[in-house]
C-alpha cells in the first residue's frame, strides 16, 4: 500500500533524476577555454582511462556506434584535444591519444565531479554502516527495477 512517505520518496527520486539529467546536458569549460558537451568530455575521460582502446572498443564501452565515435573524435581533434593514429600493423583501426589540452580537460572534469561529490560524501561520512547498507540496498533495488525487462 502506498502512503504519503512513499509518494514523497518517489517525488524526490524523480527530482534528483531530473536535476542530474539536466546537469549532464550543460556544456562546461573544464579549463580549456571553451565549453564541452557531456558526450565529448565523457569520451576524453574514457580514452584517458583506456589508452589502448581502438574506436571499436570505445564504441562498445560506451554503447554507441563507431560512426558516433568518429563524429565526436573529429570534433575533439578540431578543438585540439586529441590526435588519432593507425597502428603500424593494422591500418583499419583508429586509436587516439589526448593532447596536453585534452588531459587538462579531463583533469578539470575530475575536479568538477570531486567538488560536486564533496557534499554527498560529507553526508555519507556522517552515517553509520547500517544506514549506508540501507542506502546501498535501496539503490540496488532501484537500479534493478529499471534494469528488469
Amino acid at each position: 500500500m502506498i502512503n504519503e512517505t512513499h509518494l514523497a520518496i518517489g517525488e524526490k527520486i524523480n527530482k534528483a533524476v531530473g536535476l542530474i539529467s539536466r546537469d549532464l546536458k550543460i556544456a562546461r569549460d573544464y579549463g580549456t577555454g571553451f565549453s564541452l558537451p557531456h558526450s565529448e568530455i565523457l569520451l576524453l575521460h574514457i580514452i584517458s582511462e583506456n589508452p589502448s582502446d581502438n574506436s571499436s572498443c570505445l564504441a562498445m564501452r560506451l554503447g554507441i556506434t563507431k560512426g558516433a565515435i568518429a563524429q565526436v573524435t573529429k570534433k575533439l581533434q578540431e578543438k585540439g584535444l586529441m590526435t588519432s593514429f593507425h597502428a603500424p600493423e593494422n591500418k583499419k583501426e583508429m586509436f587516439f591519444e589526448l593532447t596536453k589540452l585534452g588531459k587538462k580537460a579531463v583533469s578539470g572534469h575530475i575536479r568538477y565531479h570531486e567538488q560536486k561529490g564533496n557534499q554527498i560524501l560529507e553526508y555519507f561520512n556522517s552515517l553509520g554502516n547500517k544506514d549506508m547498507k540501507i542506502i546501498n540496498t535501496f539503490l540496488d533495488e532501484l537500479i534493478n527495477s529499471y534494469s528488469a525487462k
